[in-house]
């Protein structure tokens, strides 16, 4: 049982690198954004996507240690905090160490991928007040990022009675 946690510590900490190297590249792809470098994006995008490929068998190799681990201990499924509880001591510290660095990992590339949301959809947002004005050639309140006439919908202020 204990090679199979070794061999889950080194899945797991082959995890967190990839995670790692995705919150870099997202960062990168954030940096790119704010400086209005579109040119570099697909690259920037096309390196993500390889390392999400890669994640692919690593994170297939982690499932199928934890359904060997399940097995071996009565239990249908397991998931890493579950293993946790059943470590040996021997590996018990070096286990729970990699797993709290993947954990670290994991939240760290939501924390950059909800930041770079969040500037893609500036982005879009500018992208569409920008094509508004193009299409109105310059007319008046054409650069008011105000609902347009037609997106009015009725609200309690401007209902008609």
């Amino acid at each position: 049982m204990s090679e199979l946690f070794f061999l889950l510590i080194e899945s797991m900490k082959e995890e967190a690198a990839c995670y790692r190297r995705l919150a870099l590249l997202a960062r990168d792809q954030k940096e790119l954004l704010i400086a209005g470098n579109v040119d570099a994006l697909p690259e920037n995008i096309r390196l993500q996507e390889k390392q999400v490929f890669a994640l692919t068998p690593i994170i297939g190799r982690r499932e199928d240690l934890l359904i060997k681990l399940a097995k071996i201990s009565g239990l249908k499924k397991m998931n890493l905090e579950e293993a946790a509880k059943i470590v040996s001591a021997d590996v018990s510290e070096n286990f729970k160490s990699t797993l709290s660095h993947l954990i670290v990992s994991a939240k760290e590339l939501a924390s950059v991928h909800e930041l770079s949301g969040k500037l893609l959809d500036n982005a879009v947002a500018y992208n569409n007040f920008t094509m508004k004005a193009i299409r109105r050639g310059g007319k008046k309140k054409s650069f008011s990022n105000a609902v347009a006439p037609e997106d009015k919908k009725p609200s309690f202020v401007n209902r008609v009675v």
